[in-house]
Order: structure tokens, then C-alpha cells, then sequence
């Protein structure tokens, strides 16, 4: 992993800041048009609680139907089935890509790296 600068942090921080910025607004597209009726908080962001839906059977599939909207709107069917995950990764590494190539992938492996080694210590 490459060494950090104070400039390629705030770089960095500035993109993942555009990304939330992004995603939030796609997600606030979702759930209005799943929740034609939410409350304004909603509207502008809130969170979707009970009292924002129609009735008891929206109330329980309301998460289902907003992963559903985003899958779909990126392009998946909604019976699109990714496999196992292993599966998923041997195709990746088949194709060329390599998580070490991923800031987000490195941070997660030396993640867990770090947690081997806590855990080996721990049961030593």
C-alpha cells in the first residue's frame, strides 16, 4: 500500500464524500418513488419508519422493495442470483482483477490480516 500523504488523504476523502453524496441522492430517488405518500422528513432524507408506509405488508417488504430498485437500476434483473462468493472472487482473479489493485479492497485484506494475527496471539 502506497504511503499516505496528508494530500492523498484529503484527496481520497474528497471522493468517498462525492460517492456518499451520490448514493444518498439515488437512494432518495428509490424511496419516493417506492413511498409516493411518505412523510416530508422522508422526502428529505429521513428515516423510513412504519408510519411511512401504507400498511403492515409494505411495512415488512419496504427494504426488499428499495435493494430491489437499486439492483434494478444498475442494471440486474430482480432474479439476478450472484452466486457464492468464492465463486465470485475465482471469476475476478480468472479476469484479471486483482483486489490489491482496490484502496477499499487493500484496507479490507489488511484488515483481516491484522485480525489473524490478533486472533493466533489470542490463542496462543
Amino acid at each position: 500500500m502506497e504511503k499516505a500523504t496528508l494530500e492523498t488523504v484529503v484527496k481520497r476523502l474528497d471522493r468517498l464524500e462525492q460517492v456518499v453524496v451520490d448514493m444518498n441522492q439515488q437512494l432518495s430517488l428509490i424511496v419516493k418513488e417506492l413511498l409516493p405518500n411518505a412523510s416530508e422528513n422522508v422526502k428529505k432524507g429521513g428515516k423510513v419508519t412504519a408510519f411511512d408506509t401504507q400498511d403492515s405488508e409494505e411495512d415488512a417488504n419496504i427494504g426488499v422493495k428499495i435493494i430491489e430498485g437499486i439492483v434494478e437500476r444498475m442494471g440486474y434483473p430482480r432474479d439476478f442470483d450472484p452466486g457464492p462468493i468464492e465463486e465470485l472472487h475465482k471469476n475476478m482473479r480468472q479476469s484479471g482483477i486483482r483486489a490489491e489493485d482496490n484502496e477499499f479492497s487493500r484496507a479490507i485484506i489488511e484488515e483481516r490480516e491484522n485480525r489473524g494475527a490478533y486472533d493466533e496471539k489470542s490463542n496462543a
